[in-house]
Protein backbone atom coordinates (compact mmCIF):
# COMPACT_ATOMS: atom_id res chain seq x y z
CA UNK A 1 0.00 0.00 0.00
CA UNK A 2 1.52 3.33 -1.16
CA UNK A 3 2.31 6.21 1.60
CA UNK A 4 -0.11 8.91 2.34
CA UNK A 5 1.33 12.21 2.27
CA UNK A 6 -1.17 14.44 3.99
CA UNK A 7 -1.15 18.27 3.22
CA UNK A 8 -3.48 19.02 5.60
CA UNK A 9 -2.88 21.43 8.79
CA UNK A 10 -3.80 19.90 12.22
CA UNK A 11 -5.25 22.75 14.48
CA UNK A 12 -7.46 23.87 17.10
CA UNK A 13 -9.81 26.46 17.26
CA UNK A 14 -11.19 26.30 13.97
CA UNK A 15 -12.71 23.62 11.25
CA UNK A 16 -9.97 22.58 8.71
CA UNK A 17 -7.48 22.48 11.95
CA UNK A 18 -10.28 20.26 13.80
CA UNK A 19 -10.55 18.23 10.64
CA UNK A 20 -7.44 17.72 9.61
CA UNK A 21 -6.26 16.78 13.12
CA UNK A 22 -8.72 14.00 13.46
CA UNK A 23 -8.44 12.72 9.70
CA UNK A 24 -4.13 12.33 10.28
CA UNK A 25 -5.07 10.52 13.69
CA UNK A 26 -7.34 7.65 12.28
CA UNK A 27 -5.85 7.48 8.88
CA UNK A 28 -2.58 6.90 10.20
CA UNK A 29 -4.15 3.94 11.90
CA UNK A 30 -4.91 2.19 8.56
CA UNK A 31 -2.17 2.92 6.06
CA UNK A 32 1.27 4.25 5.98
CA UNK A 33 0.85 8.30 6.27
CA UNK A 34 3.00 10.95 6.14
CA UNK A 35 2.06 14.24 7.10
CA UNK A 36 3.83 17.29 5.25
CA UNK A 37 3.94 20.94 5.94
CA UNK A 38 4.97 24.24 4.37
CA UNK A 39 8.30 24.32 6.29
CA UNK A 40 9.28 21.03 5.00
CA UNK A 41 10.98 19.55 1.96
CA UNK A 42 8.34 17.68 0.81
CA UNK A 43 6.08 20.71 0.73
CA UNK A 44 7.17 21.83 -3.09
CA UNK A 45 8.16 18.12 -4.48
CA UNK A 46 6.83 17.77 -8.08
CA UNK A 47 6.84 13.64 -7.43
CA UNK A 48 6.55 12.12 -4.06
CA UNK A 49 6.87 8.55 -3.92
CA UNK A 50 3.06 8.27 -2.88
CA UNK A 51 -0.04 9.12 -2.86
CA UNK A 52 -1.42 13.07 -1.98
CA UNK A 53 -3.81 14.02 0.06
CA UNK A 54 -4.58 17.52 -0.03
CA UNK A 55 -7.33 20.44 1.07
CA UNK A 56 -8.66 22.56 -1.51
CA UNK A 57 -9.04 26.07 -0.72
CA UNK A 58 -11.76 28.52 -1.41
CA UNK A 59 -13.77 28.32 -4.34
CA UNK A 60 -11.29 28.48 -6.87
CA UNK A 61 -10.21 24.78 -5.61
CA UNK A 62 -6.86 26.15 -5.29
CA UNK A 63 -4.31 23.33 -3.41
CA UNK A 64 -3.19 23.83 -0.21
CA UNK A 65 0.35 22.06 -1.49
CA UNK A 66 2.23 22.45 -4.80
CA UNK A 67 3.48 18.99 -4.25
CA UNK A 68 2.03 16.39 -6.54
CA UNK A 69 2.06 12.44 -5.74
CA UNK A 70 1.20 9.06 -7.85
CA UNK A 71 -2.05 9.82 -7.39
CA UNK A 72 -3.69 13.05 -6.19
CA UNK A 73 -6.78 13.34 -3.96
CA UNK A 74 -8.27 16.85 -3.17
CA UNK A 75 -10.63 17.93 0.18
CA UNK A 76 -13.11 20.56 -0.11
CA UNK A 77 -15.81 23.03 1.82
CA UNK A 78 -16.98 25.58 -0.15
CA UNK A 79 -20.32 27.90 -0.09
CA UNK A 80 -19.80 30.47 -2.83
CA UNK A 81 -20.22 29.84 -6.64
CA UNK A 82 -17.14 28.13 -8.42
CA UNK A 83 -14.85 29.32 -10.27
CA UNK A 84 -13.60 28.66 -14.08
CA UNK A 85 -10.62 28.11 -12.24
CA UNK A 86 -12.05 25.49 -9.85
CA UNK A 87 -13.12 22.78 -12.68
CA UNK A 88 -9.17 23.31 -14.05
CA UNK A 89 -7.86 22.20 -10.59
CA UNK A 90 -10.38 19.83 -9.84
CA UNK A 91 -9.13 18.24 -14.00
CA UNK A 92 -5.90 18.00 -11.72
CA UNK A 93 -7.23 15.33 -9.15
CA UNK A 94 -7.73 11.87 -9.42
CA UNK A 95 -10.52 12.26 -7.19
CA UNK A 96 -11.99 15.32 -4.92
CA UNK A 97 -13.76 14.67 -1.55
CA UNK A 98 -16.41 17.46 -1.06
CA UNK A 99 -18.07 17.87 2.37
CA UNK A 100 -21.60 17.95 1.90
CA UNK A 101 -24.33 16.80 -0.72
CA UNK A 102 -24.50 20.14 -0.98
CA UNK A 103 -20.96 20.84 -2.40
CA UNK A 104 -21.03 17.56 -4.90
CA UNK A 105 -23.94 18.66 -6.28
CA UNK A 106 -22.74 22.38 -7.47
CA UNK A 107 -19.34 20.81 -8.45
CA UNK A 108 -21.97 18.41 -10.92
CA UNK A 109 -23.47 21.87 -11.78
CA UNK A 110 -20.05 22.66 -13.70
CA UNK A 111 -19.33 19.09 -14.78
CA UNK A 112 -16.92 18.13 -12.30
CA UNK A 113 -17.75 14.45 -12.13
CA UNK A 114 -14.79 12.63 -10.24
CA UNK A 115 -16.08 13.51 -7.10
CA UNK A 116 -18.02 12.02 -3.88
CA UNK A 117 -19.17 13.18 0.09
CA UNK A 118 -16.50 12.69 2.66
CA UNK A 119 -18.48 13.76 5.75
CA UNK A 120 -16.77 14.76 9.09
CA UNK A 121 -17.03 13.10 12.11
CA UNK A 122 -17.61 13.93 15.89
CA UNK A 123 -15.32 12.57 18.81
CA UNK A 124 -17.59 10.72 21.07
CA UNK A 125 -14.25 10.86 23.49
CA UNK A 126 -14.84 14.50 24.22
CA UNK A 127 -18.42 15.32 23.11
CA UNK A 128 -21.31 13.63 24.93
CA UNK A 129 -24.64 13.27 26.94
CA UNK A 130 -24.17 14.06 30.76
CA UNK A 131 -26.72 15.15 32.02
CA UNK A 132 -26.23 18.03 34.79
CA UNK A 133 -28.04 19.23 37.55
CA UNK A 134 -27.61 22.73 37.97
CA UNK A 135 -30.64 24.66 39.86
CA UNK A 136 -30.26 27.26 37.00
CA UNK A 137 -34.21 28.04 36.01
CA UNK A 138 -33.39 30.18 32.98
CA UNK A 139 -33.66 28.64 29.69
CA UNK A 140 -30.37 28.99 27.87
CA UNK A 141 -30.35 28.94 23.84
CA UNK A 142 -27.22 28.49 22.79
CA UNK A 143 -25.70 30.01 19.19
CA UNK A 144 -22.51 29.14 17.67
CA UNK A 145 -20.11 29.35 14.97
CA UNK A 146 -18.06 32.68 13.69
CA UNK A 147 -19.64 35.31 13.74
CA UNK A 148 -20.71 36.62 10.09
CA UNK A 149 -23.66 37.19 7.77
CA UNK A 150 -23.20 33.48 6.36
CA UNK A 151 -23.30 32.02 9.58
CA UNK A 152 -27.05 33.62 10.46
CA UNK A 153 -26.26 34.64 13.69
CA UNK A 154 -28.00 38.12 12.68
CA UNK A 155 -31.47 36.50 12.80
CA UNK A 156 -30.14 35.04 15.98
CA UNK A 157 -30.25 38.34 17.53
CA UNK A 158 -33.61 40.00 15.94
CA UNK A 159 -35.22 36.83 17.16
CA UNK A 160 -33.49 37.33 21.15
CA UNK A 161 -34.46 41.11 20.72
CA UNK A 162 -38.10 40.09 20.38
CA UNK A 163 -37.93 37.14 23.03
CA UNK A 164 -36.31 38.80 25.58
CA UNK A 165 -38.99 40.81 25.85
CA UNK A 166 -41.68 38.05 25.92
CA UNK A 167 -39.51 35.60 28.21
CA UNK A 168 -37.95 37.00 31.03
CA UNK A 169 -36.10 33.62 31.83
CA UNK A 170 -34.37 33.44 28.06
CA UNK A 171 -30.65 33.53 28.02
CA UNK A 172 -28.61 33.38 24.78
CA UNK A 173 -25.44 31.68 25.42
CA UNK A 174 -23.02 33.13 22.12
CA UNK A 175 -19.52 31.32 21.12
CA UNK A 176 -18.96 33.76 18.10
CA UNK A 177 -15.49 34.33 18.55
CA UNK A 178 -13.95 35.18 14.82
CA UNK A 179 -10.42 35.07 14.15
CA UNK A 180 -11.31 36.71 10.80
CA UNK A 181 -12.21 40.83 10.94
CA UNK A 182 -13.25 40.54 7.05
CA UNK A 183 -15.70 38.02 7.37
CA UNK A 184 -17.15 39.38 10.18
CA UNK A 185 -18.13 42.66 8.43
CA UNK A 186 -20.42 41.14 6.24
CA UNK A 187 -23.05 41.72 8.73
CA UNK A 188 -23.39 45.46 7.43
CA UNK A 189 -25.17 43.53 4.78
CA UNK A 190 -27.71 42.33 7.03
CA UNK A 191 -31.53 43.07 6.80
CA UNK A 192 -32.01 42.27 10.10
CA UNK A 193 -29.99 44.09 12.67
CA UNK A 194 -27.42 47.06 12.94
CA UNK A 195 -24.04 46.65 12.75
CA UNK A 196 -21.13 48.87 12.98
CA UNK A 197 -17.41 47.88 13.31
CA UNK A 198 -15.98 48.68 17.17
CA UNK A 199 -12.50 48.41 18.40
CA UNK A 200 -11.51 46.87 21.36
CA UNK A 201 -11.44 43.78 22.86
CA UNK A 202 -14.33 40.79 21.84
CA UNK A 203 -16.56 41.31 24.32
CA UNK A 204 -16.68 44.55 24.22
CA UNK A 205 -17.09 44.43 19.98
CA UNK A 206 -19.88 42.71 21.31
CA UNK A 207 -21.46 44.71 23.76
CA UNK A 208 -21.60 47.43 21.45
CA UNK A 209 -23.86 45.53 18.80
CA UNK A 210 -25.93 44.74 21.77
CA UNK A 211 -26.87 47.94 22.59
CA UNK A 212 -27.28 48.86 19.25
CA UNK A 213 -29.88 46.64 18.55
CA UNK A 214 -31.60 46.65 21.99
CA UNK A 215 -30.38 43.62 23.65
CA UNK A 216 -29.84 43.45 27.34
CA UNK A 217 -26.10 42.60 27.71
CA UNK A 218 -26.86 40.65 31.20
CA UNK A 219 -28.80 38.52 29.15
CA UNK A 220 -26.22 37.55 27.06
CA UNK A 221 -23.63 35.20 28.02
CA UNK A 222 -20.55 36.11 24.97
CA UNK A 223 -17.81 33.32 25.54
CA UNK A 224 -14.58 33.88 24.65
CA UNK A 225 -12.38 31.61 22.05
CA UNK A 226 -12.84 28.33 24.00
CA UNK A 227 -10.65 25.06 23.85
CA UNK A 228 -12.67 22.78 22.03
CA UNK A 229 -12.55 20.10 24.61
CA UNK A 230 -14.19 23.15 26.99
CA UNK A 231 -17.12 23.18 24.87
CA UNK A 232 -18.65 20.25 25.99
CA UNK A 233 -19.55 21.76 29.41
CA UNK A 234 -21.14 24.55 27.49
CA UNK A 235 -23.57 22.17 25.73
CA UNK A 236 -24.26 20.38 28.44
CA UNK A 237 -25.67 23.64 30.46
CA UNK A 238 -27.72 25.12 27.80
CA UNK A 239 -31.57 23.94 26.86
CA UNK A 240 -31.22 23.96 22.96
CA UNK A 241 -28.73 25.73 19.94
CA UNK A 242 -29.88 27.89 17.59
CA UNK A 243 -28.29 27.26 13.61
CA UNK A 244 -30.57 29.72 11.52
CA UNK A 245 -26.94 29.44 8.80
CA UNK A 246 -27.95 30.45 5.69
CA UNK A 247 -24.91 27.91 3.75
CA UNK A 248 -22.65 25.38 5.02
CA UNK A 249 -20.39 23.54 2.97
CA UNK A 250 -19.87 20.95 5.32
CA UNK A 251 -22.13 19.25 8.17
CA UNK A 252 -21.51 22.15 10.14
CA UNK A 253 -18.80 20.43 13.18
CA UNK A 254 -20.24 23.12 15.49
CA UNK A 255 -23.73 21.49 15.21
CA UNK A 256 -22.72 18.22 15.43
CA UNK A 257 -20.57 18.22 18.46
CA UNK A 258 -23.65 19.85 20.14
CA UNK A 259 -25.95 17.07 19.02
CA UNK A 260 -23.69 14.46 20.10
CA UNK A 261 -24.19 16.23 23.42
CA UNK A 262 -27.79 15.09 23.09
CA UNK A 263 -28.84 18.50 23.16
CA UNK A 264 -31.76 19.44 20.42
CA UNK A 265 -31.12 22.12 17.71
CA UNK A 266 -33.42 24.65 15.89
CA UNK A 267 -31.42 24.62 12.45
CA UNK A 268 -32.18 25.70 8.84
CA UNK A 269 -32.60 22.53 6.28
CA UNK A 270 -30.40 23.33 3.80
CA UNK A 271 -26.87 23.28 2.19
CA UNK A 272 -24.72 20.85 4.38
CA UNK A 273 -27.11 20.69 7.20
CA UNK A 274 -29.73 18.17 5.10
CA UNK A 275 -26.93 15.70 5.57
CA UNK A 276 -27.19 15.04 8.80
CA UNK A 277 -30.41 16.91 9.88
CA UNK A 278 -34.08 15.11 9.78
CA UNK A 279 -37.28 15.11 11.51
CA UNK A 280 -36.40 13.04 14.32
CA UNK A 281 -33.17 15.22 15.62
CA UNK A 282 -34.06 18.24 14.89
CA UNK A 283 -36.19 21.23 14.75
CA UNK A 284 -36.02 22.11 11.31
CA UNK A 285 -36.30 25.74 9.69
CA UNK A 286 -38.16 24.64 6.29
CA UNK A 287 -39.87 27.71 5.56
CA UNK A 288 -36.51 29.04 3.37
CA UNK A 289 -36.23 31.86 0.95
CA UNK A 290 -32.99 32.53 -1.65
CA UNK A 291 -30.07 34.48 -0.39
CA UNK A 292 -28.14 35.78 -3.15
CA UNK A 293 -24.59 37.34 -2.59
CA UNK A 294 -22.73 39.86 -5.62
CA UNK A 295 -19.99 41.38 -6.04
CA UNK A 296 -19.55 45.16 -6.06
CA UNK A 297 -19.69 44.90 -9.51
CA UNK A 298 -22.84 42.83 -9.32
CA UNK A 299 -21.59 39.66 -10.29
CA UNK A 300 -23.34 36.46 -8.77
CA UNK A 301 -20.94 35.33 -5.79
CA UNK A 302 -22.98 32.99 -3.59
CA UNK A 303 -26.82 31.11 -3.72
CA UNK A 304 -27.89 30.57 0.12
CA UNK A 305 -30.97 30.12 1.06
CA UNK A 306 -31.95 32.23 4.04
CA UNK A 307 -34.79 31.04 7.11
CA UNK A 308 -37.90 33.45 8.48
CA UNK A 309 -37.54 35.06 11.20
CA UNK A 310 -41.14 34.06 12.05
CA UNK A 311 -40.65 30.18 11.81
CA UNK A 312 -37.41 30.88 14.15
CA UNK A 313 -39.54 32.47 16.66
CA UNK A 314 -41.79 29.63 16.17
CA UNK A 315 -39.68 26.92 16.65
CA UNK A 316 -37.74 28.24 19.76
CA UNK A 317 -41.36 29.40 21.77
CA UNK A 318 -42.11 25.24 20.81
CA UNK A 319 -38.70 24.50 22.29
CA UNK A 320 -39.40 27.08 25.61
CA UNK A 321 -42.94 25.13 26.15
CA UNK A 322 -42.41 21.44 25.65
CA UNK A 323 -38.97 21.00 27.46
CA UNK A 324 -39.46 17.22 27.64
CA UNK A 325 -40.20 16.83 24.20
CA UNK A 326 -37.47 18.69 22.87
CA UNK A 327 -35.01 16.08 24.68
CA UNK A 328 -36.43 13.31 22.76
CA UNK A 329 -34.88 15.26 19.98
CA UNK A 330 -31.83 15.34 21.83
CA UNK A 331 -31.45 11.76 22.66
CA UNK A 332 -31.85 11.06 18.84
CA UNK A 333 -29.73 13.47 17.83
CA UNK A 334 -26.63 11.78 20.09
CA UNK A 335 -27.54 8.22 18.60
CA UNK A 336 -27.59 9.71 14.65
CA UNK A 337 -23.83 11.70 15.81
CA UNK A 338 -22.48 8.37 17.53
CA UNK A 339 -22.64 6.73 13.94
CA UNK A 340 -20.59 9.45 12.16
CA UNK A 341 -17.00 9.00 13.39
CA UNK A 342 -13.46 10.13 12.11
CA UNK A 343 -12.69 6.28 11.81
CA UNK A 344 -15.27 5.96 9.70
CA UNK A 345 -14.65 9.19 7.89
CA UNK A 346 -10.87 7.87 7.24
CA UNK A 347 -12.46 4.44 6.49
CA UNK A 348 -14.02 6.47 3.35
CA UNK A 349 -10.71 8.24 2.31
CA UNK A 350 -9.57 4.45 2.22
CA UNK A 351 -12.37 2.39 0.45
CA UNK A 352 -11.50 5.28 -2.47
CA UNK A 353 -8.07 5.33 -2.39
CA UNK A 354 -7.84 1.21 -2.53
CA UNK A 355 -11.74 0.25 -3.11
CA UNK A 356 -12.35 -3.22 -1.44
CA UNK A 357 -12.20 -5.02 -4.70
CA UNK A 358 -8.68 -4.19 -5.05
CA UNK A 359 -5.98 -6.28 -3.77
CA UNK A 360 -3.54 -4.90 -1.43
CA UNK A 361 -0.15 -5.89 -0.46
Amino acid sequence: METLYFAGQPGTGFGWGICNRHLLEELSKIMPVCPIDASGPLWHSPHLPGNLFTPLQNHDFNPATPARGIHNYGYTFFENELTGQAQENARCFDWVFAGSSWCCQRMREKNIENTSILIQGVDSRVFHREPIITGDERFLVFSGGKFELRKGQDLVLRAFQILQDKYPDITLVNAWFNHWPASMLTMASSPHIRFEAHPGAWLDQMNHLYHLNGIDPRRVMTLPLLPQEKMTRVYQLTDVGLFPNRCEGGTNLVMMEYMACGKPVVASYTSGHCDILHEGNALLLKQLRPFTVVTPDRCLAARWETATLDEILDRIEYAYHHRDAIKQLGRTAEADMRRLTWAKTAQTVLHTLHPPSTSVA
